[in-house]
């Protein structure tokens, strides 16, 4: 029961405090990546969770604010074995975050671009496939319309 109780909880977004995640990232010391809408940093919570933290750069508004939480609310029910997992976010006047589940192998365009290792031809499938299940789960099976307009596997 203990173990159904810590899986159901898991199943909605947790919101951080700017503390908890300083203290989860070591004061933001592990930058996995970059790009215009902020930084990704690694981070480990105490139960031994590895998480990607995606610290977001904008003005800080009303507008924003409602986007932000409508983001969590969507991003947080929408639940496949092909999509990362929002585990929960950060929502104060000097942090607006997103925590993400960890994804050890990093992303695909560090294969595909920037780094010198090469992925074979059966494996590329296998991406190819497993993202497409991905996207299907989006058009047909999830109950929340989603309109996305970025996929990154």
């Amino acid at each position: 029961m203990d173990k159904f109780l810590n899986e159901m909880e898991k199943e909605r977004p947790i919101r951080f405090t700017d503390q908890h995640l300083r203290i989860a990232t070591d004061n933001y010391s592990y930058l996995l990546g970059s790009g215009d809408f902020g930084k990704v940093y690694k981070g480990i919570f105490s139960d031994g969770t590895i998480v990607a933290v995606k610290v977001l750069h904008g003005l800080y508004d009303k507008k924003m604010e409602e986007q932000f939480m409508a983001e969590v609310v969507t991003i947080g029910k929408t639940h496949h074995f092909n999509l990362v997992r929002l585990y929960g976010f950060c929502l104060e006047r000097n942090l607006i975050a997103l925590v993400y589940e960890y994804m050890g192998n990093g992303s695909l365009d560090k294969y595909l671009f920037h780094e010198n290792k090469t992925i074979g031809f059966e494996r590329l499938h296998e991406i190819a496939i497993e993202t497409a299940k991905g996207i299907a789960y989006l058009h047909e099976e999830c109950q929340l319309k989603i309109i996305h307009y970025d996929i990154k596997p």
